[in-house]
């Protein structure tokens, strides 16, 4: 344990120690016993009746004798009432410590003339079966009737010491369970990933009937339906890897000047055959002139597309889906925006968090692990940007990527 040692030089006359402190004012002569013998003092020696003190207390002189000690001090380390008075204070600590103490009383000897010095360490005592047990101790150097005396009371903290222990060891199994939830989520994804890449590949052949027609027109609609199932299934996996990346702090972006404008064609390209098939309308709104910035283009483009199909997922037919991207001295922005049902405001202030999902009927059909806008935040962080969401139920949600002016690295890159 570290030491730490504070001197206090404001000529206060009573005890540091907050179980010390106002004892000034109690009778010296308490009638509790107080440990002595002929070698020993006197209780109306001392200017404190220290068998008052609640914590475990020892008195020595500024030869390390010990002169006195209370019955929680005896009680705390297996000694007898008397049996300590007369011998070596340091018979109370390690033999390895022993020297240290020495030269820690040599210290508060040196400076007998300031007003009452203080000491405050977490040190280990000994007790008298020789195990040893982890204590805070509080010393100062005193007056007395019969000369300068040392008081130093021993608060057992072995409680502490075990609570800060266990939280040490809760923490770090946690960050190990955490760990291997990660390893384990990565490999499972990797291995469930290539055999849906196949089931998607030869569901694409037999729709497209490149080995020849399907004998019964239903195969068709059974075959999208798996290759449907597949992509889907192929997307939450994906979702899940890079749950993993990131929990693990493994993620990786190649950041490079890339055109936003460019980027967004391309994902309203990819979802419009969804937006159509379920009679949705959509609206690409982009600006003139340049729109470079250093992104991932990757990792926005799937950051995108995922907002895009939450837009699909969560607007009835005949509804509006926007993409839209704006550039002005504050930055660049890219807005999804849909007239669907929109969030209750106790989900939206979570939405972000893992597993969490808009609590609307569409949610038994819509699925989804609740992963997807997680994973969305930490990748436009990751790129130097920031995500918002506002929504209004019955009317729709915005989603907003807001990327600064800046075209600094982001930390993860360098």
């Amino acid at each position: 344990m570290a030491d730490f040692v504070q001197i206090d030089q404001t000529g206060t006359t009573t005890l540091p120690h907050p179980t010390l402190r106002g004892l000034g004012d109690l009778e010296k002569d308490s009638e509790q016993p107080f440990a002595t013998s002929a070698s020993g003092i006197s209780q109306t020696d001392l200017p404190i009746p220290i068998d008052a003190v609640p914590d475990p207390l020892v008195v020595f002189d500024a030869e390390g004798i010990i002169r006195g000690a209370n019955r929680l001090l005896t009680q705390l380390l297996g000694y007898n009432d008397s049996a300590l008075i007369g011998q070596p204070v340091e018979t109370l600590y390690p033999d390895a410590d022993r020297a240290a103490h020495r030269s820690v009383r040599q210290t508060f000897l040196s400076r007998a003339s300031d007003p009452m010095p203080t000491m405050h360490r977490e040190v280990f005592a000994r007790r008298r079966n020789g195990t040893l047990i982890p204590i805070e101790l509080s010393m100062m150097l005193v007056p007395t009737a019969v000369g300068v005396m040392f008081t130093a009371s021993m608060r057992d903290s072995s409680r502490h010491v075990e609570i800060e222990k266990a939280l040490t060891e809760a923490a770090d199994e946690a960050d190990a369970a955490n760990v291997a939830k990660s390893r384990f989520l990565g490999t499972m994804s990797h291995e469930l990933r290539t055999p849906l890449n196949a089931i998607i590949g030869f569901s694409e052949m037999i729709q497209h009937e490149t080995l020849g027609p399907l004998p019964h027109e239903k195969y068709a609609d059974y075959v999208r339906t798996i290759g449907v199932s597949a992509r889907h299934l192929l997307d939450l996996i994906n979702e899940l890897i890079d749950l993993s990346l990131i929990e693990d702090n493994s993620l990786r972006l190649k950041l490079e000047p890339s055109d936003i404008k460019e980027i967004l064609e391309e994902c309203r390209s990819v979802i419009e055959p969804k937006a159509h098939s379920q009679s949705l309308k959509l609206r690409l709104l982009l600006p003139t002139g340049q729109t470079a910035y250093p992104v991932d283009p990757q990792r926005l483009r799937q950051v995108v597309l995922n907002l895009l199909s939450n837009a699909i997922k969560f607007t009835d037919t005949g509804g509006t889906i926007t993409l839209a991207l704006s550039k002005d001295a504050t930055g660049m922005k890219v807005q999804v925006s849909d007239t669907g049902t929109g969030i209750a405001p106790a989900v939206l202030e979570n939405i972000f968090e893992l597993y969490v999902r808009s609590e609307t009927d569409r949610n038994v059909t819509a699925g989804g692990l609740g992963i997807g806008l997680h994973v969305s935040k930490r990748l436009t962080e990751a790129m130097g940007g920031n995500i918002t969401i506002t929504s209004t139920l019955g009317e729709g949600t915005t989603v907003t990527l807001a990327f600064p002016p800046s075209t600094a690295i982001p930390a993860n890159e360098r």
